[in-house]
């Protein structure tokens, strides 16, 4: 299979730069003009320069498939001032770059905010898209890249709102899955979500954990994680760059954190 491959730089001290730079040109930012000149000084490459790797996007140019791999705030590969913010700054910038057409393929953009710059890489021939977005990640000797999922729960079959119950990271280097239930102190349930429900929940996912425990000792291939049933989908989540399951599902939980609050706002 063959990928284009991207790279996304952030330069976070782009404003402050600007700004210097304005004063030492002695530009107005009423100048229609301000920008074009401020760009013409701190352009894509100056960014990709001296700005921070924040994501790699690979896309299968025949399905049309997207699979990110964004540098999230506290793992090895962050700076100190990589914050929660800044994640959010990706977050949204991702969503502008990646532009969904009618016919259902995807199209990758340029950065609208001067402060990031997408790099295009060379296409390469891989396997899938994970060993695509791993070749990618070569630099990162201390992480491994892990495929994160959720499990999103329907309370009301008269409504499509669902919300995370569940969070799922898999290691394709040893098969290993790890699972992290959102039951009592879930931050994305509706203040509606009764005992009842939990305990629906509760018991759905624990199924699911059997038919893998027990599918794992006879030795044979299942998909857990397909028709659910009405009440229950699966939602793939950006793969994350981490050090074990656990501190990927850390990550993919502050994605889901960012995500929804950025719907909220």
């Amino acid at each position: 299979m063959r990928f284009d491959t991207y790279e996304l730089y952030y330069l976070d001290t782009y404003d402050d730069e600007a700004a210097d730079l304005a004063d030492d040109l002695g530009l107005e930012q009423d100048d229609p003009y301000f920008d074009e000149d401020i760009a013409r000084h701190l352009d894509a490459d100056y960014v990709i320069d001296t700005g921070l790797r924040v994501a790699v996007i690979v896309h299968d140019i025949d399905s049309h498939e997207v699979e990110l791999a964004m540098l999230q705030p506290g793992s090895p590969q962050a700076p100190e001032w990589y914050s929660s913010e800044d994640a959010a700054n990706v977050v949204a910038e991702l969503g502008r770059i990646l532009v969904a057409l009618d016919d259902k393929t995807v199209k990758i953009t340029e950065p609208q905010d001067p402060a990031f710059a997408l790099k295009r890489r060379a296409s390469f021939e891989a396997e899938d898209m994970t060993t695509a977005t791993v070749a990618m990640l070569q630099d990162s000797q201390d992480n491994a890249l892990y495929t994160t999922f959720c499990i999103e729960f329907r309370p009301n079959m008269n409504s499509d709102f669902t919300f995370p119950v569940a969070v799922f990271a898999f290691d394709p280097r040893v098969s290993r899955l790890s699972g992290h239930m959102l039951i009592d102190d879930n931050p994305f349930a509706p203040p509606t979500f009764n005992r009842a429900q939990k305990k629906i929940v509760a018991r759905r996912i624990n199924d699911i954990l059997e038919s893998i425990h027990a599918a794992m000792h006879e030795d044979r291939t299942i998909s857990p994680f397909k028709n659910l049933g009405p009440q229950f989908r699966s939602e793939g989540l950006p793969s994350m760059e981490a050090v074990d399951t656990h501190h990927a599902i850390d990550q993919a939980i502050a994605y889901l954190k960012r995500y929804y609050g950025e719907q909220a706002s």
